[in-house]
């Protein structure tokens, strides 16, 4: 894998923020939904793009996404140079560091894109943009070989992990929204709002369609409040199955007892339509 092109990397620094095991939640996800394609891939490859001043995240998707994919090979990529220089003694086989941005420095089209906490900074307006830059770096749907293409996942997380929500995109652009919390550490499903991604965290505002379904779930879960006895886990599957009357969660019980709900992102979208 060489570079594209040795041009200036497009974005900016980040803050740089990591912990070990902060994006478990999404990894293990991406493992279960997206492990299929990378398993079909004679060569996969993964991009942990912004993994920020420490390189502990390219390390740890690689690990979990081996235990699905073990072809599967990883790239960090950060536009600080100085990140990429520290990173660059954990390097082995199947995992490298590049310098670059949003541009994904690779001479290769990507199965997967991670991108967390990187457009937490950015302006709203600026979303759809780096969406649609890094969908078109993504690999192409193969519909002869049953193939929906790569695999952008954007999202922000806390800072160990416990709360994190996430839009999943295809070449074709957004796919679904993903909420998946520690649910021992959860009052109710709307505490989730502050970990929005940047594309939804300003509109949950009443009239929104993220916040209507917030709403939703917040009632689903107190009314499911008799199943806590049973423990927070069942309560969440109760909840996450009553929502299934009025939105159309992508998801099953299955996912559900990993403390995750995905909803399609059309009627999450600014502007979308709620169905029900």
């Amino acid at each position: 894998m060489t570079s594209r092109a040795a041009s200036r990397p497009v974005g900016t620094v980040t803050r740089g923020t990591t912990n070990p095991n902060r994006l478990r939640r999404m990894d293990r996800w991406i493992a279960a939904t997206h492990g299929a394609e990378l398993r079909r891939a004679a060569d996969p490859v993964a991009v942990d793009l912004g993994y920020g001043a420490a390189p502990w995240t390219a390390v740890e998707l690689l690990a979990r996404l081996r235990e699905h994919a073990p072809r599967t090979r990883v790239v960090g990529v950060e536009i600080e140079p100085a990140r990429v220089a520290a990173a660059k003694p954990y390097e082995r086989e199947g995992l490298v560091f590049r310098h670059g941005g949003f541009e994904i420095p690779l001479s290769r089209r990507p199965l997967l894109i991670r991108a967390a906490n990187v457009l937490r900074q950015y302006d709203e307006a600026e979303v759809a943009a780096v969406w649609e830059r890094l969908c078109a770096r993504l690999a192409p749907a193969d519909p002869a070989r049953g193939s929906r293409g790569g695999l952008l996942v954007e999202g922000t997380c806390d800072e160990i992990g416990r709360r994190h929500v996430w839009v999943a995109l295809g070449p074709e652009g957004p796919r679904t929204v993903t909420f998946a919390t520690r649910l021992g550490s959860l009052e109710r499903p709307s505490d989730l709002a502050e970990r929005l991604p940047k594309a939804l965290i300003h509109r949950n505002v009443p009239g929104e369609p993220v916040h209507s379904f917030l709403r939703d779930f917040d009632r689903a879960w107190a009314a499911a409040a008799p199943y806590a006895s049973y423990g927070a886990r069942q309560r969440w599957i109760r909840a996450a199955r009553s929502l299934t009357t009025d939105w159309p969660l992508t998801d099953g019980p299955s996912r559900w007892r990993q403390g995750e709900v995905t909803v399609a992102w059309g009627v999450l979208a600014p502007g979308g339509v709620r169905v029900g």
